[in-house]
Formats: C-alpha cells, sequence, structure tokens
C-alpha cells in the first residue's frame, strides 16, 4: 500500500530520460544532442536516451514531444527548424512558444560560400550581380522556407534586390548543385566550407568565426545580417518548476564540460549558451523574425 506513494516522493530524476531528436542519426542536430547526451547523464545520475523520431521537417518529433507527460522524462532538442519555421510555413498542431525552454546550447552563423573558381571573390560581387540582372542570381537552399533558404532571401531584401531561389531536397544535392554549376552560391554552416573546399564569402553574424578568421562579416559588406542554425533543449509546456529549474542547472553544467566543449570544437560548431530565460527570449525574438519574413515572401500555407 506504501509503494506508491512511496514512489510518487521520489526526488527527480529516478529513472531514464527520453531525448526525443526530431531528426534522423547523423545530421548536425543528432551530433549536437549526442555530444550532451553523457555529460547531461552523469550530472543529473540517471541515463539519457536519444529517440530519433524524423520525419515532415521534424514536426513528427516536435509533436511527440509537445504530447508527452511534462514530467521532466521526455525532453527534445530544440532546432530551429522544427520548432519555429515549420509552424510558421504551417498548421503543425504546435507553436514554437509551445515548449517549456530549458537552456541553448550552440549557434552556429550561416556562411555565404561559392566554388573556388567562382567570379565572386568577396559579396560586394554578389550584390553587384544581383542588381544588375534582377531575379538572375541562383541560390540554392535544402528546401523552401528552411533557414538556408530564408537566410539569403533576407540578405537579399536588405540588398534591395533579388535572386532566383533553387530548392533541393537535402544540402549534398544542394552541394552537388553548385559544384555541377546549376547555382551560383548558397547560405550553409561554415563547416561544409572546409569539408567540400569552398570559398567563404561572409559570415552572417556579428563577428569574424575564430576557425574562420579570414572570412569578413556580412556587416563589413555593407548588410548587418545574422542568421544561424541554433539548437538547446525544450520540455513539454506544463513542466514543474522544480523540475525545470534542475534540467536547466544540470544543462548548464553540462554544456561547458570540457566533454562536451571538445568535441563541439573537433566540429567547429561555435558553443552559446543561454539560459531558460534567456533561450526563450531569443527564441520568441526569432520567432517574430522568421514569421515576417515567410509572410513577406508568401510562403505560408493559406489555413
Amino acid at each position: 500500500m506504501l509503494s506508491p506513494a512511496a514512489h510518487a516522493q521520489q526526488p527527480y530524476p529516478h529513472k531514464p530520460i527520453t531525448l526525443i531528436v526530431p531528426f534522423g542519426p547523423g545530421g548536425t542536430s543528432d551530433i549536437m544532442a549526442r555530444f550532451m547526451q553523457q555529460p547531461l547523464g552523469e550530472i543529473l545520475g540517471v541515463p539519457v536516451v536519444v529517440d530519433n523520431k524524423a520525419g515532415a521537417g521534424g514536426a513528427i518529433g516536435m509533436t511527440a514531444l509537445k504530447n508527452a507527460a511534462p514530467d521532466g522524462y521526455t525532453i527534445g532538442l530544440s532546432v530551429i527548424g522544427p520548432q519555429m519555421l515549420q509552424p510558421a510555413l504551417r498548421n503543425t498542431g504546435y507553436t514554437a512558444d509551445g515548449f517549456e525552454p530549458i537552456c541553448g546550447t550552440y549557434d552556429v552563423p550561416l556562411m555565404l560560400m561559392v566554388k573556388p573558381d567562382s567570379k565572386f571573390k568577396q559579396l560586394s560581387d554578389v550584390i553587384a550581380a544581383a542588381k544588375a540582372q534582377p531575379g538572375q542570381l541562383t541560390y540554392g537552399s535544402s528546401g523552401t522556407g528552411t533557414v538556408l533558404h530564408l537566410s539569403m532571401a533576407m540578405l537579399l531584401d536588405q540588398a534591395k534586390t533579388d535572386g532566383l531561389h533553387v530548392p533541393y531536397k537535402s544540402s549534398g544535392e544542394m552541394i552537388t548543385g553548385l559544384l555541377g554549376q546549376q547555382i551560383a552560391l548558397f547560405a550553409e554552416t561554415p563547416t561544409i566550407s572546409t569539408q567540400y573546399k569552398l570559398r567563404g564569402l561572409a559570415v552572417l553574424a556579428k563577428e569574424r568565426l575564430p576557425a574562420y578568421p579570414d572570412v569578413p562579416t556580412s556587416a563589413e559588406g555593407g548588410l548587418p545580417l545574422q542568421a544561424s542554425v541554433w539548437g538547446g533543449f525544450i520540455a513539454p509546456k506544463g513542466l514543474p518548476a522544480a523540475v525545470r529549474q534542475k534540467l536547466e542547472a544540470a544543462c548548464e553544467k553540462a554544456a561547458h564540460s570540457a566533454a562536451y566543449q571538445q568535441k563541439a570544437e573537433q566540429v567547429n560548431t561555435p558553443l552559446v549558451y543561454r539560459n531558460s530565460k534567456d533561450y526563450g527570449a531569443f527564441v520568441q525574438a526569432e520567432q517574430e523574425r522568421y514569421t515576417q519574413l515567410i509572410k513577406t515572401l508568401g510562403l505560408a500555407e493559406k489555413q
């Protein structure tokens, strides 16, 4: 008779925690989640089990998280695309702010890049070409409405010009398109430029990246644009405050652990820690910015 009450009084956490990743194994999001998996579990004292739930641009995994019990035993990887862009594009059954923020752990600025033998040597060359032939500059993305697409759209909008968007099914196909001269340029995470020996023209960030000191910021080229692929951890709405605080404290320790930072450095991923309050405010600001852009571009599905 006493066991149910004793079970209810057990301190959190007392059993494994499921971490939902809204993409399949192997991508940047999955890699960053697994980098945090071990230190987070060690700090909390229970196993953290990654559960990849891919599909529908990440909406399947986010929906599963939304419908999970808000008890701290199911948390999710927060990623710009599934959490914020998908709800702005279509009816997903959830909203970007429909989750409890726990912490932000990484923020990777995008980089504008071209083939090594491209005629574009700097950002101003790209803008000049776009203005000379409006709507003719070809740029790729990993799909309509992705952050890769929207970052280029914002850049050209700031420059008061336009280009021709060529969407691909994946970044891999987009890279093939660039190398095959089907497109002239694209914005992606800096690691891609190193992996495929592409030339970086501009980083869409406030400051130059330490790993790429020779690549100027877009602001240096006259366009103070910021766009990045960011991530962190969230939980279903209704998470008890004490549980959220324990998760946030563990996340902060894990994010600053040597194990996590060394692994992130190996893949040139800039780490930016944001606590629960700051991460929630950051997501809200990003939501407002991109939702307005999606409306301006007419990308949102009619409800």
